[in-house]
């Protein structure tokens, strides 16, 4: 029953287009990958062939598209001027504020991006000592939105891309002289097929803001969908953008605290003029998200 359950789950994961709920099973591809190793080696040591060979199937399905991750190496920097980038759910209700605060301010990140933002760590920010510009996207009336930290003379705008209540903020920066544009979003989670359906949406429009730009992009945040996801290839297919786990492995950023159930749900995609230089995530700081910090820099041509 274990291996058939996987089996299903494995399968119902690339079906995400058909219903909302098999995209929830396409974000624990490691989770099942071991879970069948034991259970493959189970049913070969029972001689139950047929069923091992379909478990081991399951096993090879989920471990293909997890391996890449750690072997599909970034395309080498051209050793010019660098961009860091962190991006964190940083949760509404978190009481650790000093604790994040510290911990922004000792990233020296160039762009920040905090998703969850409500008033009081609005205010809270405000009081601090951050060498940072605020940019708030929290709309009128509700209770959090995301907040970007920029540095002065950065330009960033609000923007809808989609009807949904989440506003994303577009930051325009230079790198080695030449314009980039930046996206923090949040879509929403999908925990009903109305929300499901939102999240799909926005993450869909934004993957065609990427692809109506001039100048190379990358887009950030939590997407609220695994690297696995429908939701994902909606945004990164849209404009052939890059994924940064490519040679930095799954880096599970939720639920933090519960590494077990980790999958990856904050991401920074780019366009193919860049590279991911370092990528990692940061310390547990109240939030259910770890921070998600990425440096990019242009690719050797």
């Amino acid at each position: 029953m274990v291996a058939l359950a996987l089996g299903v789950l494995t399968v119902g994961g690339f079906l995400g287009a058909i219903w909302w709920g098999f995209d929830l099973a396409a974000h624990f591809r490691v989770q099942y990958a071991a879970l069948l190793v034991p259970t493959v080696a189970l049913l070969a040591g029972l001689r139950w062939r047929k069923a091992a060979v379909v478990a081991g199937a399951a096993l090879l399905v989920n471990l293909a598209l997890i391996i890449p991750l750690y072997l599909m190496k970034p395309v080498q920097a051209d050793g010019t001027e660098t961009l860091q980038i962190l991006t964190f759910n940083v949760t509404a209700s978190n009481p650790e504020r000093a604790s994040v605060i510290d911990y922004l301010r000792a990233s020296g990140a160039d762009i920040i991006f905090l998703h969850e933002s409500s008033t009081d760590w609005e205010g809270a920010l405000g009081r601090s000592d951050l060498s940072y510009r605020m940019v708030s996207a929290r709309e009128p009336g509700s209770v959090f939105g995301t907040l970007a930290l920029i540095r002065e003379g950065v330009v960033a705008n609000v923007i809808p891309l989609g009807d949904f209540g989440q506003w994303s903020i577009e930051v325009i920066t230079e790198m080695d002289g030449h314009e980039i544009k930046v996206l923090g979003t949040h879509p929403l989670s999908p925990v009903s097929p109305t929300r499901a359906a939102a999240r799909d949406e926005q993450l869909r429009i934004i993957g065609e803001w990427a692809a109506l730009q001039d100048d190379p992009v990358v887009v950030t945040g939590d997407f609220n969908a695994s690297t696995w996801s429908r939701g994902f290839a909606l945004v990164a297919g849209g404009a052939d953008l890059i994924n940064s786990q490519r040679g930095f492995g799954i880096q599970a950023s939720w639920p933090a605290g519960y590494p077990l159930f980790g999958i990856p749900i904050d991401h920074l995609i780019h366009s193919p003029e860049l590279t991911t230089i370092d990528r990692h995530l940061g310390e547990n700081l109240g939030s259910d998200h770890f921070p998600l910090i990425v440096t990019i820099g242009w690719a050797a041509s």
